[in-house]
């Protein structure tokens, strides 16, 4: 895909989606084949997903549509002036302000003929309006011939897929708002059910994505670990406070009292559909390596990865953190725990990468620095 390079901000192609667009483009240019078009827009509308980004989107539709007609380009001019067009293609001696004036001329009253205004290296067009978001504008079909009426209708199913496109991006602008807030708040919550732990959830999660990172997990899966170690304790919500905040040794019976946080967590998650691929980490964060944890007494690599990650990072918090029973540990205290629970109550692989990785999860643990909320939803969302 060509985009024109002018004064005014013109939207670049992304990088990635470079195979994307040719493979798409390709469909595109069979589109004077008998059903060619279809396989074209049939691909395009697979791609109309409400995770995607209105600009990518926006650059495939015009990249295929051009590529389909044969045109020699094909714009998208947003209504706001402030916001920049995206052009496939190129018509020598047309600045993105030719492409403006084609839009709005059409706007008029001239659809789909030569404005009066129009410039002189344009033989004919077709514009089609997306809804109140903008135009898309079709510029020279090939051979020196008019748009056909198929092609033109074409124009405005794409403008549609675009207008489509844009209002469920805000529907999925509102709803990752919505669960970024539900997070945030269950978040705090735990931090007010036991403040004396306050921050401890926000600093497993950041530990988490970065052991996921040494251990090469995917981008997806590292900010499933966010949100799971952000959520990791939210059964504790649900667990007595003299329990939770005794400052003695616990009784056996108050043991098990700590250890149903677990399944609370997950009963309290578990009608947020769209987090449920996280709740095998909420639920066996506790579970040992060598089968003796809870809540299911999972051994080695029966217990899911997440939680396996989670429990290093939750353990490395809790060690180097004060709590009510005790001071916290010194370092070398814990790499020694660490050491001694390689294999039996921790993944030996994610200790390794612990110790790998040792400075970065210090400074994680001294400054709170790490993924953010936002990101980490957009991806829960896109995965769940």
């Amino acid at each position: 895909m060509k985009v024109q390079h002018q004064a005014n901000p013109v939207m670049e192609a992304d990088s990635d989606l470079t195979a994307q667009v040719d493979d798409l483009a390709r469909d595109g240019g069979r589109g004077h084949e008998p059903g060619g078009e279809h396989v074209a827009i049939g691909r395009l509308i697979r791609r109309l997903r409400i995770s995607e980004p209105p600009g990518r989107f926006r650059e495939l539709a015009t990249s295929v549509l051009r590529s389909s007609l044969g045109a020699q380009a094909v714009a998208w001019i947003p209504r706001d002036p402030g916001e920049p067009p995206i052009i496939a293609g190129r018509v020598d001696g047309m600045e993105w302000t030719d492409y403006r004036e084609l839009a709005t001329a059409g706007a008029r009253g001239a659809s789909g003929c030569l404005a009066p205004l129009s410039p002189p290296m344009v033989r004919e067009y077709a514009r089609a309006a997306a809804g109140h978001a903008g135009w898309v504008v079709a510029v020279n079909p090939p051979g020196g011939r008019e748009f056909l009426p198929a092609e033109v209708e074409r124009t405005h199913y794409v403008a549609s897929l675009i207008g489509t496109q844009l209002a469920n991006s805000g529907i999925y602008a509102e709803l990752k708002g919505l669960l970024f807030g539900v997070i945030r708040a269950l978040t705090a919550a735990i931090d007010a059910k036991d403040p004396y732990t306050s921050g401890h959830s926000e600093r497993v999660a950041r530990i988490s994505v970065r052991l996921g990172e040494e251990l090469a997990l995917p981008a997806p899966r590292q900010a499933d670990l966010y949100v799971a170690g952000l959520l990791h304790d939210v059964g504790k919500i649900g667990v007595d406070d003299d329990v939770l905040k005794k400052e003695s040794p616990l009784s056996a019976d108050e043991y098990r009292k700590i250890q149903e946080h677990v399944e609370i967590g997950v009963r309290i998650l578990r009608d947020l559909k769209k987090l449920n691929h996280i709740l095998p980490g909420v639920r066996h964060h506790h579970e040992s390596y060598d089968g003796t944890g809870y809540p299911d007494r999972l051994s080695g690599d029966a217990i899911p990865v997440e939680a396996r990650i989670l429990a290093v990072a939750d353990s490395f918090d809790a060690m180097s953190s004060n709590r009510p029973y005790r001071r916290r540990l010194g370092l070398n205290q814990i790499d020694q725990i660490f050491r001694d629970g390689r294999g039996r109550q921790w993944d030996p692989r994610v200790v390794d990468a612990l110790f790998a990785c040792r400075a970065d999860i210090e400074a994680i643990r001294q400054k709170g620095l790490g993924e953010s909320l936002i990101g980490a939803v957009d991806a829960a969302l896109g995965r769940g």
